[in-house]
């Protein structure tokens, strides 16, 4: 078959989840001896044509001048290409600036289907105006009757309560990481077990004011736990990156830390950290959260349902800074639930969320369709 990945930042991944799962799953059709190109946009740093003999198509995108507007003309320039060169298969990944461009494609022979990612409306980093259009290009998706494929049955729930429409369910993956070397740890200021740990975009959604918020808390009580870090890794160069960096500029145990791309790298990180926050609260199954688990991390999660049905009764969880605080303050109630915690989700991972399984449902799926 041939298969195109759009509406990503491009892979390899340096940037999120959509581009972690466009990386994995092209890299293993590929292997499969399926004919696949994903596109990256015009400022993605690598600049090789192939990456794991995937093919790499590079598309101007003008984000760096207009703006998140560009995204609307870049997702019409590669679905265009798409159809162009006649792939069976059209994988796109979010729908929110590619619903125009469906009215402007002639698909001929191409088969497109959409992952649809979150509830992208009810991101708060939007403006109001901007969530009300990404909401009623949800409504035109489902009208235009393209297949959608959601990575968590509670989006599945949704879109069948509220449009009467069944999408697929196909969930990530991850790699079960078993190779620890706390050596990794030198080059961040941290000890084993000594720190709390929070991987995400920083964005208003991923709750990261909260988990800031309720570790600061601790200062003002006589608890062992103030002398622990809590480390940050994500790029704080947008606007609410800059606030959160000057809010907390006076406190040395809060450590803010740049992107970091390297999986084995971010494995180790998760593997020692005492406790890793998962604050994405928009929908959705975020790989990061299955990278942790699978990374035998002990995971204080953001209470929405999407978050419990992966982890089930295996994490703790927060609604606010105060039940961080709280969670915090009372290690000794569930320092000895770590081990079992651990382990369930390990085994969650073995049993539901492997790339393999995950890239023969996509296969699967791709060839019912053509």
């Amino acid at each position: 078959m041939k298969i195109a990945i759009t509406g990503t930042r491009g892979i390899p991944n340096r940037y999120g989840g959509f581009e972690q799962f466009a990386e994995q799953l092209s890299v293993r059709l590929v292997m499969r001896g399926h004919d696949v190109w994903v596109y990256n946009p015009s400022f993605h740093p690598f600049e090789e044509n192939e990456f794991k003999k995937v093919k790499i198509v590079r598309r101007f995108n003008p984000e760096k001048v207009i703006g998140s507007a560009a995204n609307y003309f870049y997702d019409l320039i590669c679905l265009k290409d798409a159809v162009k060169r006649q792939a069976d298969i059209i994988l796109e990944c979010g729908y929110a600036t590619a619903t125009p461009a469906l009215r402007f494609l002639n698909l001929r022979e191409s088969k497109l289907l959409i992952n649809p990612d979150g509830m992208e409306w009810q991101r708060s980093k939007y403006w109001s105006l901007v969530r009300t259009l990404i909401h009623s290009s949800e409504n035109t998706v489902v009208k235009m009757g393209f297949r959608l494929v959601c990575d968590n049955p509670e989006l599945v729930s949704y879109y069948s309560e509220k449009y009467n429409f069944k999408p697929n369910y196909i969930p990530y993956g991850a790699e079960i990481f078993s190779s620890p070397d706390e050596r990794v740890l030198k080059g961040y200021n941290v000890k084993p077990f000594e720190y709390f740990l929070v991987i995400a975009r920083f964005e208003p959604e991923n709750n990261l004011r909260k988990i800031i918020l309720g570790f600061k808390e601790l200062i003002n009580c006589p608890n062992q736990l103030i002398e622990k870090k809590l480390l940050i890794i994500g790029n704080p160069l947008n606007g609410f990156g800059r606030k959160l960096l000057k809010e907390n500029a006076g406190f040395p145990d809060i450590v803010f830390t740049k992107d970091i791309f390297d999986q084995t790298i971010l494995d180790n990180l998760r593997y020692y950290s005492k406790a890793y926050f998962h604050g994405h609260s928009a929908g959705g199954t975020n790989p990061s959260l299955l990278e942790a688990m699978a990374a035998g991390s002990f995971i204080i999660a953001h209470d929405n349902k999407f978050n419990r049905y992966i982890l089930k009764d295996n994490a703790l969880y927060f609604s606010n800074e105060t039940d961080i605080t709280n969670i915090l303050l009372s290690e000794n109630n569930w320092i000895n639930k770590k081990e079992s915690f651990v382990n369930a989700n390990l085994e969650l991972i073995k049993k539901d969320f492997q790339w393999e399984d995950v890239t023969d449902k996509y296969e699967h799926l791709f060839k019912s369709l053509i």
